[in-house]
């Protein structure tokens, strides 16, 4: 699991920091996406960056794993074009059902410790 976290993280920072190869590519993917989502009458996914981790606060990982889990056709997308040379990157399917279990467990922990605009909110 720590594999595909480190895995995840590095992906997020080449997709960010690659603004004339990759970063388009990843918003090309999402409109392809979208227009196919449109003709079959579902909601496409909505047109975002991939959140980077931040190793000090737990909470980027669920944001990071939850985003990576929901977006995960347009990330095994992009890693399987070898012009983007982001094929070390690639999650296998068994991986994936890792990545959506962590989530869930790091959202639970959400829940039980809520942040401070959650408890804002009541005040």
């Amino acid at each position: 699991m720590l594999t595909t976290c480190l895995q995840l993280r590095k992906a997020a920072y080449a997709i960010k920091n690659s603004t004339t190869i990759i970063l388009p590519e990843w918003f090309a993917i999402l409109d392809r996406m979208a227009t196919l989502s449109k003709s079959r009458g579902t909601k496409p996914l909505s047109k975002r960056m991939m959140p980077r981790d931040v190793a000090t606060r737990w909470n980027f990982t669920y944001e990071m794993l939850d985003f990576a889990y929901t977006y995960r056709e347009a990330y095994n997308e992009l890693c399987a074009n070898r012009e983007m040379k982001m094929r070390k990157y690639e999650i296998e399917d068994n991986e994936w059902e890792i990545v959506r279990q962590l989530a869930d467990i790091l959202k639970v922990n959400i829940n039980l410790f809520p942040t401070s605009e959650t408890i804002l909110t009541f005040v």
